[in-house]
């Protein structure tokens, strides 16, 4: 198991990454060449990232663990891979400088382009007692969404949680995530929109929102300084907002950072014709509550448009 720190592995050689690669990487975007000169320097380590592969470990403390990567199909899998040979655990994080494979809502592509952050983290086990042992399963997405936007604020950014798991800034796509379980093991992806974005000619017909790049006026560095921030600040807040909040007391809470709340919406749902109904909140396990033809129902499933 990796301790903590934050370690680069380089994917497209064999041999491991050496010092003379860091400005090379750093050339891939500004932000990326803020991170690795405020990172270092980077000294060589004994521990291998994948296989026997040799990485090089940066110099600053860190309270988490964290692989840096140049390019790989997705942060997902390579995430899922680190957890099954023991060489990450809870908390643990992956980043890419650029994915080619990466995915969203419904496995739809995600344009992963270098400056944006594409990362995913290792999410603790699910309990099995307590007053979460119910509902968390089902609740972790918006959990997940809650502890990001109130991390993000820390910055400077206000951000919406538009249901089930984007992010928005004023009205426009800044964010996503995407939670995939398997075997009991738990990884949250999260792509973040800080360089570039699709225009709003290249977003998909049937999408909600357009796009637009985060602003935070008060990050200093790129996207692994971003995600060490989500990481450390993030585990503190998930922790203390398990042991201090009821589920319900989430939901209520929650319902603050929701997109359109008290709106009406359109609302798409499976292969029946879109209709029109008020959104009035959250259920106890993370459904939307909708007013639709003078009843209450619930939305587990579909998509949501502004009207």
């Amino acid at each position: 198991m990796l301790p903590t720190g934050i370690f680069l592995w380089k994917s497209s050689q064999d041999k491991g990454v050496s010092s003379a690669d860091i400005a090379m990487l750093g050339n891939s975007h500004p932000l990326w060449a803020s991170d690795f000169s405020k990172y270092g320097p980077w000294e060589t380590c004994n521990e291998s990232i994948i296989g026997h592969v040799d990485a090089l470990k940066s110099s600053t403390l860190g309270e988490s663990t964290i692989v840096v990567t140049d390019s790989c199909s997705t942060t997902m899998e390579v995430a899922r891979e680190l957890v099954e040979n023991g060489t990450l655990g809870e908390w643990g994080a992956v980043i890419s400088i650029e994915q080619s494979s990466g995915r969203g809502q419904l496995r739809r592509p995600w344009v992963s382009p270098p400056g944006n952050m594409h990362a995913s983290i290792v999410m603790p086990a699910l309990p099995v007692n307590g007053e979460w042992v119910d509902y968390l399963q089902h609740l972790l997405p918006l959990v997940a969404g809650y502890v990001f936007a109130e991390v993000l604020e820390t910055l400077g950014a206000r951000v919406q949680i538009k249901w089930p798991n984007d992010l928005l800034q004023n009205g426009r796509k800044v964010g996503g995530m995407l939670i995939e379980e398997r075997n009991g093991v738990v990884i949250l992806g999260i792509g973040l929109n800080l360089a570039e974005y699709p225009s709003d000619e290249m977003m998909r017909e049937d999408c909600s929102v357009p796009a637009a790049r985060l602003e935070m006026p008060h990050l200093q560095g790129g996207p692994l300084t971003l995600l060490e921030l989500l990481v450390n600040r993030g585990k503190s807040m998930y922790v203390g907002l398990l042991d201090e909040l009821v589920p319900t007391q989430f939901i209520s809470t929650a319902a603050t950072r929701l997109a359109w709340l008290g709106q009406n919406i359109l609302v798409r749902e499976g292969g029946q014709a879109p209709y029109e109904a008020r959104l009035t909140g959250l259920s106890p396990k993370g459904g939307l509550v909708l007013r639709h033809s003078g009843k209450e129902t619930v939305l587990y499933s579909g998509s949501i448009f502004p009207l």
